[in-house]
């Protein structure tokens, strides 16, 4: 299972006011020095990442707005030149998550880590089913080149199994926009699926497995709101 927490960012908003007077004289051009520096400080470690809502990401706002300001910009956020904006935090809870393999009457249970790794993607709330698997290539549907992976499959309440990427004769931009999770779920949703599993590829894994498998307990991020909910629908994803 997993948890969904809210949670709250800051964005920075400025607008650029031709009248207002700057506090400081901006500057002429910006050349690779003064870029750089920019750089070094919303990089350096004191940032923490700036991972979203955490104090690092508001110390870099923080460094951002200072900027804005010598740069003689106006705010335009609900408060100076924040903006709060509300997200969704999703983890997943392995104490209370599981996964098997049954086949002719027998069960394999899948341990977290080594065997799969649960995807926080799914947000149906369902607390457990049973559902049969059916492998789809890379279960892409992609128009433009009269690709179909789910043409004359039965996938109506079933969970899809596929191999991440895509076939090398899909360009390499089409392949990626169709390969990602929104636009693969909105195909297979339609086509009736209740979950997926994707099977790491070889050929295209530019991380280990094992780095994957550290950062799997990671909270992911969206935005709230029903118009943002991209996997609707979605009761298992595995990989």
């Amino acid at each position: 299972m997993r948890r969904v927490l809210p949670a709250f960012a800051l964005f920075v908003i400025s607008l650029f006011a031709f009248s207002a007077p700057a506090q400081t004289p901006p500057q002429s051009h910006f050349d690779g020095s003064s870029w750089w520096s920019h750089v070094k400080v919303l990089a350096d470690d004191n940032m923490e990442g700036r991972e979203t809502g955490s104090d690092g990401l508001k110390r870099a706002q923080a460094y951002v707005v200072d900027q804005l300001k010598k740069s003689g910009l106006e705010p335009a956020g609900a408060n100076g030149f924040y903006q709060p904006v509300k997200f969704i935090q999703r983890q997943v809870d392995e104490s209370n998550s599981n996964a098997a393999l049954i086949q002719d009457g027998k069960t394999l249970a899948l341990v977290p880590g080594d065997d799969m790794l649960f995807s926080s993607k799914s947000n149906t709330g369902e607390k457990g089913f049973t559902a049969p698997l059916v492998f789809v290539g890379y279960a892409l549907k992609i128009p433009e080149k009269n690709f179909d992976d789910l043409a004359d499959e039965n996938l109506s309440g079933k969970i899809v199994v596929y191999i991440s990427g895509s076939t090398s004769d899909i360009p390499a931009a089409l392949a990626s926009h169709y390969s990602t999770t929104v636009e693969r779920w909105k195909s297979l949703r339609a086509a009736g699926a209740i979950g997926m599993i994707s099977i790491p590829n070889p050929a295209s894994m530019d991380i280990p497995w094992s780095r994957i498998a550290v950062n799997r307990l990671h909270p992911s991020m969206e935005l709230s709101g029903a118009e943002f909910n991209d996997t609707d629908g979605l009761k298992i994803s595995l990989f």
